[in-house]
This record gives structure tokens, sequence and C-alpha cells, in this order.
């Protein structure tokens, strides 16, 4: 898996894919006092040192590996990691380059962060194969980060297949839209693996999205089958860190049952979501 990584390197920096694309500042905003998180140093294959967050779960029953946004750090989506530790998913999240806390950040260029970004998830990954043996993996992400959990469900960028068969479901938070040289119409074909994704009718990006509608792009043009999209009246592109009391339960009952249903086979937490409705301002979409 790494050395698709590397090879993905070479590729990605002989095509120039990023060198128009503009960088995303995702910054969720920090609503309370983060909770301590176990800090692991990895290794990546060139010697560069990761970072590594773990919220360990009480009761364990599966990983997740989180991605966060461009420029933000794993502490920031504590409100929702607090949730899904609390519900048996020990959380795994690397910082990655472009993370405005990171010591190297100064280096980071937008084609050098979108390969260290696959390198970080994968090494993570092997970490958690070795660390975690047994339990379930689901790959989650907010905004740049939701691209890389697609990417590990089998999305196939301008740095070609890198899915990994032991990713069992996706939760992709605030997608980042449609980056131009990276994706392109087929690149969510190849995912057949379960996807919810959450968003907003508002949810832009200055001078980057200008049509919330591209945040559904991945949705409605992956394989049919265990996807799901819920949409937020008035949701913007931090929706995870700002939403009310009330969207965000929603937001958190409705990703452990898509987590626990296809990660775990269990059928009473499935139940739960084809029973689920849409209460005002939001819309549930299944496909």
């Amino acid at each position: 898996m790494i050395r698709r990584a590397v090879t993905a390197l070479a590729l990605v920096l002989s095509l120039g894919a990023l060198s128009t694309a503009p960088a995303l500042a995702q910054t969720v905003p920090a609503t309370a006092q983060a909770s301590a998180a176990t800090h692991v140093p990895l290794t990546a294959p060139d010697g560069r040192a990761i970072d590594v967050s773990v919220w360990q779960a009480a009761n364990e029953q599966g990983v997740i590996v989180f991605s966060h946004g461009w420029n933000s750090d794993p502490a920031r989506y504590h409100r929702i990691i607090d949730d899904w530790t609390a519900h048996g998913f020990t959380v795994v999240a690397p910082m990655h380059l472009d993370s405005l806390l990171h010591p190297r950040h100064a280096e980071a260029d937008e084609r050098s962060v979108f390969i260290t970004r696959i390198v970080d998830l994968a090494v993570v990954r092997g970490y958690v194969q070795a660390s975690h043996p047994g339990k379930p993996m689901i790959a989650a992400g907010h905004s740049f980060g939701s691209l890389n959990s697609l990417m590990e469900a089998g999305a196939e960028t301008v740095a070609g297949p890198l899915g990994d068969p032991a990713v069992k479901a996706v939760i992709a938070l605030s997608t980042p839209g449609k980056i131009p040289g990276v994706i392109n119409p087929s690149t969510f074909a190849t995912v057949t693996t379960p996807v919810l994704i959450v968003t907003g009718d508002a949810d832009l990006v200055q001078g980057f999205v200008t049509d919330p509608a591209d945040h559904r792009f991945a949705f409605d043009t992956s394989a049919a089958g265990g996807k799901m999209l819920l949409t937020f009246a008035g949701g913007d592109h931090s929706l995870v860190g700002n939403a009310d009391a009330a969207d965000f339960g929603l937001i958190a009952a409705t990703t452990v049952d898509f987590m626990r249903a296809h990660a775990l086979g269990d059928t009473a937490a499935q139940a739960r979501l084809d029973a689920l409705t849409a209460p005002g301002g939001v819309t549930i979409e299944r496909r």
C-alpha cells in the first residue's frame, strides 16, 4: 500500500496535478476544550515524522482512520470524535503537513500535501491493522480529508487506484467538491464501499466551491448500494463543528449507525437507518 502511494507521488509530481488548485483553508471552529489524545509517533518511508492522535474507545468495536480538513488539525474535531469513541469507535488521526499546527507547515505546497496525505494514511492504516488486529476499519474525513477517505475506498483520482479493501465504510463530512486536475467524471464510479456524506445547502468554499451541489458529486456518481446523503438547510462547510444540538445529534447518531451497520454487520443499526425519516430542514437520500 505504501509502495503504491510512493508511486503515486511520482505520477502526481510529473503531471503537476495540483498546480492550478487553490489551497483550501478548512478550519473547523473549536467549540470547547479538546479531549486529550494519546500521541503516537510514526515514520513515513522517507523518514518524515507523522504525529498521530489516538482517541481510544473504552469498549472498542471498530477503528476510524480520520483525515482532517486542509489547514486544520485532528483535535478540532473532538466534538464528533468524542461521540464516536463513546459509542465504541477508536479514532486514529494523523496531523497532515498542511495543518497550521504542523512544524513543517511552511514547507508545504499543494502537490506535496496531496501525496503526503496519501502516505500518512497508508502508514496509519498499517499501524491500525497491527495494533488493533481483527477490528473493522472505517475511513472518515472532513473536506479534503473526505476525498482522502473516498480514495481509500476506491475513488480513482489523478493518483490512480489506491483503495484499501480493509476499509469497510466511509464517513465523508463536507466533501471538497470537484477539484480540477484531480477529480474527473468517473473518479467515484469505482467506489462500491458504503459511504455516508454529510453536507449543507450553504456548503461553500470561497473562491473554490461556488455551488453546494458539488458536494453531492460522490454520492451521485459512485456505484449504487450502501450510499447515503444528509443535506442540512443552512449547513455550511464547518457544519460538523458548528451544528446546533439537534442537527449535531442527528449527524452523530446517523454516522454511528452507519458504521455499525456496514462495518460491524449490526442489523438493528441497519434497520434504524432504513427507517430514518428527515426532520424539518434536513434531506435524506439513499442509493
